[in-house]
């Protein structure tokens, strides 16, 4: 009887398998009416340190979005992340790569329609970490945009994201 309730529990769990890959992020279920801000990529044109800059992008008010831990990512002049490589906007010749997390369809925000959230770009240091830079985004569907944080010369990031309706209520 063990044996059959094991098998059982297997089977019921591999039927749900198929339908949980599917599932919206848990920061999209705020809601209905709400709009996701999808990030697509990051790319160092230049960057602010010799060798690497350690990046990370926070929301105001609601902290950490990338990476989904602290600390920061190792970056290069020349790496392009990606958050979702089917929307990603990369430079020809550019290094590609992953964001980092097990699922790249994390870096998603949900957002009321009209509400302006502020993303910053911070660079990871022992002693105070430094801003390179802050974009305010509003949240209106069908909107997509490329922005670059640039730094009198010293460093150019540019970061593209867009904004749909949320699919998920």
């Amino acid at each position: 009887m063990t044996n059959l309730w094991r098998r059982a529990a297997a089977v019921t769990g591999l039927l749900l398998v198929p339908s949980l890959m599917h599932a919206a992020p848990a920061s999209a279920h705020r809601g209905s009416g709400e709009l996701l801000i999808r990030l697509a990529s990051l790319y160092a044109a230049d960057i602010s340190e010799s060798g690497h800059d350690e990046l990370y992008m926070l929301r105001s008010g609601n902290g950490l979005v990338w990476p989904s831990q602290y600390p920061g990512i190792s970056t290069a002049q020349n790496d392009c992340i990606v958050f979702d490589s089917t929307r990603a906007a990369c430079p020809p010749g550019s290094n590609i790569r992953q964001a980092g997390d097990q699922n790249i369809n994390w870096a998603n925000l949900t957002a009321s329609p009209n509400e302006q959230l502020t993303l910053e770009l911070q660079e990871e240091d022992l002693v105070g970490d430094d801003k390179l830079g802050s974009v305010r985004i509003t949240a209106v569907a069908g909107r997509s945009w490329a922005v670059t944080w640039a730094k009198s010369g010293d460093f150019e990031y540019r970061f593209t994201y867009s904004v749909t309706t949320n699919p998920w209520p």
